[in-house]
């Protein structure tokens, strides 16, 4: 056999050696989570510049220093929120999600009596509902509205806010609930309240888990990526006060999705975004628009990571030694950048969120891996 038929003989074999090689290394660093920082950091650094415009469907009415002036220290009496629900629903909004704690219940029961009926005259107001602990490290309950108030809601929406290891919220869960995720996130069920939700399954990645917990651990499914509009005011707030007095034309509240919290320093929960710290407030509202809109990303299950993943492999491998590419470093740029590529054209076409630093990592191992196997052939047959 000719020398020239060993040598591409031997290429090859080497090749499908290092993909299987690779291929198992793969599979190590994606269950290992070794590379979550790095594909987190591109996704906040692709977030920052792929921003949108939201548009006027969404408003929020804030808890802001101006209303804490003009009616008092929070936490006001329940019976506030009543004038400003029959407001809401006198412009005709379409629907209402107060981002506010009623889990238990006023010192003066006329105060709870007072908001339940404002919610039940207005059929459209959606009141969050989460998970909190009895006593320090004691078991988990849900924290629902009191129930006078419970029972005069469209519907209940969990407020869980999705935080990442490194305490940035990159995403959502669309469902929740104690032993099992059955509570809609409250974006989701103000959809479902103006009958604007998505049809047929949820986007999001699936928890197969989801039936299968004990009945005190707090159960998530559905997760998605957001697409952010963008860091802290880029949704337009109304001040509580300004709305509650009718300082704001009724038009410019008429048929919006109306979410209602705290934007105040202090009060409420501020959120990490790869963008900014936002309110909780503000969050709920960049749910809702991408949940609306159809904006969510997809982050890909372990199964689909790895079969795309092990696909990309074999780029730098096919392409070593074609004309134009050669087989040094610009062998190893290109494939690198067709990676790269792949994950933000998925990305941004699919809205699926692939994660290629485990793939790119195998890539410059393989890469290193065959230079040194070649060098030492070539001295073995100098």
């Amino acid at each position: 056999m000719p020398a020239s038929n060993n040598t591409t003989a031997f290429s090859w074999l080497v090749r499908g050696m290092l993909w299987m090689a690779g291929a198992g290394l793969l599979m190590l660093l994606i269950v290992s989570g070794v590379t979550v920082p790095l594909d987190n950091a591109l996704y906040d650094l692709n977030a920052r510049y792929w921003r949108y415009t939201p548009d006027d469907r969404v408003v929020i009415v804030a808890i802001d220093p101006k209303s804490l002036d003009e009616i008092g220290r929070f936490p006001w009496p329940r019976s506030v929120y009543a004038p400003l629900i029959d407001r809401l629903t006198a412009d005709g909004v379409r629907g209402i999600g107060m981002d506010v704690t009623m889990s238990t219940p006023s010192s003066d029961p006329n105060n709870d009596e007072q908001v339940a009926a404002a919610i039940r005259r207005s059929g459209k107001v959606v009141l969050p509902v989460f998970a909190e602990a009895v006593s320090l490290g004691g078991q988990l309950q849900e924290a629902l509205p009191a129930s006078s108030i419970a029972q005069s809601v469209a519907a209940l929406g969990h407020v869980d806010a999705a935080k990442d290891n490194d305490e940035r919220v990159r995403g959502a869960y669309l469902k929740a609930g104690l032993g099992s995720p059955y509570w809609p996130s409250l974006a989701l069920a103000l959809l479902q309240v103006s009958h604007a939700a998505p049809r047929g399954e949820l986007p999001g990645l699936h928890d197969p888990l989801r039936n299968d917990s004990s009945p005190y651990v707090w159960m998530r499914d559905d997760y998605v990526l957001l697409r952010y509009a963008g860091p802290r005011g880029t949704f337009g707030y109304w001040s509580y006060v300004d709305v509650l007095n009718n300082r704001v034309p009724a038009n410019l509240l008429k048929d919006r999705w109306v979410l209602i919290g705290a934007t105040a320093e202090g009060l409420g929960d501020f959120l990490q975004t790869p963008d900014s710290a936002m309110p909780g407030v503000e969050y709920q509202a960049n749910v809702l628009e991408s949940l609306e809109r159809g904006m969510l990303v997809t982050p890909l299950d372990f199964l689909r990571q790895f079969a795309l993943a092990a696909a990309l492999l074999t780029v730098p491998l096919l392409l070593y030694g074609l004309p134009g590419i050669g087989r040094n470093w610009p062998l190893l740029l290109i494939s690198m950048t067709l990676v790269l590529a792949a994950s933000i054209a998925v990305l941004r076409i699919c809205y699926v969120w692939w994660p290629p630093m485990s793939c790119l990592l195998v890539i410059a191992m393989e890469f290193l891996a065959w230079q040194l196997l070649m060098r030492h052939r070539r001295a073995v047959h100098a």
